[in-house]
């Protein structure tokens, strides 16, 4: 069987294989042709290519403005193309070949990946009673080094540097590479290749820079289908593979290429090749690779699921900053269900700050300031996650908090006042502590206000921030503003959205800055729930 291509050098400098399957191929600027060469220079339907039943291959001009140039003479009748004829149709230059297809072969690994997983000594197993060759002695030794190599990598780093490393020690192996399956995105990242004996080398005898990985997204998509370890021999006379233009610039004569499992789960692709000669790869090379990449896979597997756990660590470290910890483990392990992204919430809102801090702080050191804030804030953050609230922000001498967000909450309200009456009590057992820097002078005022308002992640490309963005807010900070040394007050709203009642004392129809309607203000009196 004839396999027959053209290779279409590009107006960029790029170049594309197409490969000729049907009994007519046209070629020409329109859409309707099976080769489109989309340049002004082009005739609409330019040239036609016949593959006569006799093997010939006929290329006829079709009565084009600018002609048909091959091998440098212009066509004036049909031509028998031959292979490696170049053709020159307007700026495209074009390269017909015909190669026999029968040579090539694709082997697939017998040996199932997840088998040698639970099973590294089966390959070993599966070389019968025979003595060994000495090729296939060296299989077996280095099979009984590959889990120790692959041991000594804790990262994904260190796994992928180590599965080269021990793919260089089969004989031919020329270059090496493993590229990670991106889960999310599904697809292959891009990988580095390593030659043998360092990426500074070259390969004797190569027709392309084996610098340069083109990995082919037709060899790629062939492992995940056949979902076993595959041997692709002079890969470039493949039927089902000429198509692919990476393959024919790569200049691949023999490869190995496997899918890297753990538990099921597609983890990446292993890839070995030799550029110089088909048969680099024997019978006993192919199977000493089906093991490696068993081994990779779990290794390579395991160091992800390592990574994963460092990184919802961190993650899980850095809610904590703002979230109580079990909120914080409950948005991490939702995977997204518990949004943080900005959303309309019914809130209440809780502002506490410490009267007289101006006069405070002008007679203390500065060094004492900063030390009576972080206690104060420690003790307070400690108690706003105690009731479920989230710490919104430090802003001076102030803690703002929320209740009802990021997850939602019926009974915010119920928390926040509960949350600001153990505040008091707290900044009363700091007065109290003997513990100096200040605290002894320490008195808080506090205010609550529940309502609506755009909670989530606000801020700048560089930099985000969990807040509460509305109106709510606003009138929460007012209300902390009218609040006395020891005070809570609580606005009308809040005050409703309490699921009982509690003790509070009407202070006033106060008049809020920037609302244009008063708003009836309460003191809870918080002394007298406990």
């Amino acid at each position: 069987m004839k396999i027959r291509s053209l290779q279409i050098h590009q107006l960029d400098g790029s170049n594309q294989t197409v490969r000729i399957t049907e009994a007519v191929t046209t070629l020409g600027r329109a859409d309707d042709n099976d080769v489109v060469l989309d340049d002004l220079n082009v005739s609409r339907h330019h040239a036609r290519i016949e593959c006569a039943s006799g093997g010939t291959s006929i290329l006829t001009d079709l009565n084009s403005a600018n002609g048909v140039v091959v091998n440098g003479h212009r066509v004036t009748g049909p031509v028998t193309l031959q292979s490696e004829d170049y053709i020159l149709m307007g700026p495209f230059r074009l390269v017909f070949r015909e190669e026999t297809g029968d040579k090539f072969t694709i082997q697939t690994a017998d040996l199932d990946l997840d088998e040698l997983q639970q099973d590294p000594q089966l390959l070993a197993r599966s070389a019968g009673t025979e003595p060994c060759t000495p090729g296939q002695l060296r299989s077996l030794e280095l099979l009984y080094e590959v889990g120790m190599t692959l041991a000594k990598g804790h990262s994904v780093e260190e796994v992928m540097a180590l599965a080269v490393e021990v793919l260089f020690k089969i004989e031919n192996v020329t270059r090496a590479a493993v590229l990670l399956w991106n889960e999310e995105k599904a697809f292959f990242e891009n990988a580095e290749i390593s030659l043998r004996g360092g990426n500074s080398g070259s390969v004797p005898g190569a027709a392309y820079d084996p610098h340069a990985l083109v990995m082919s997204r037709t060899i790629l998509n062939r492992v995940r289908q056949e979902n076993r370890p595959l041997l692709i021999r002079d890969a470039r006379a493949d039927a089902r593979l000429v198509s692919s233009a990476s393959i024919v610039r790569a200049g691949i004569q023999a490869a190995f290429c496997s899918p890297l499992f753990c538990q099921g789960r597609l983890v990446g692709v292993l890839y070995a090749d030799n550029l110089v000669e088909p048969d680099a790869f024997s019978d006993t090379d192919f199977r000493t690779f089906t093991a490696i990449a068993a081994q990779t896979g779990l290794a390579l597997g395991n160091a992800i699921a390592s990574k994963e756990l460092v990184r919802r660590e961190v993650q899980r470290q850095a809610l904590k900053a703002y979230l109580p910890p079990q909120v914080a483990d409950l948005v991490l392990a939702s995977d997204g269900a518990v949004s943080i992204s900005g959303a309309l919430r019914q809130i209440t809102v809780l502002f506490a700050d410490i009267r007289d801090f101006t006069r405070m702080s002008e007679q203390m050191d500065a060094r004492a300031v900063v030390d009576m804030l972080n206690k104060f804030f420690t003790r307070m953050s400690a108690v706003v996650f105690r009731f479920g609230g989230t710490v919104d922000k430090f802003i001076g001498d102030c803690i703002m908090a929320l209740f009802g967000a990021p997850l939602p909450c019926e009974c915010s309200a119920d928390q926040a006042l509960a949350a600001a009456i153990e505040m008091q009590k707290a900044a009363a057992l700091l007065r109290s502590s003997g513990a100096g820097a200040g605290l002894e002078k320490l008195h808080i005022g506090i205010g609550l206000h529940s309502g609506p308002a755009v909670v989530g992640n606000v801020g700048s490309a560089d930099r985000v921030q969990y807040t509460a963005v509305g109106d709510t807010v606003n009138v929460a900070s007012r209300l902390v503003s009218l609040a006395e040394p020891g005070q809570i007050i609580v606005s009308e709203d809040c005050r409703k959205a309490l699921s009982k009642a509690g003790r509070f004392s009407f202070i006033d129809e106060a008049e809020l800055k920037g609302r244009q309607t008063k708003l009836n203000i309460y003191a809870a009196q918080w002394l007298e729930c406990e």
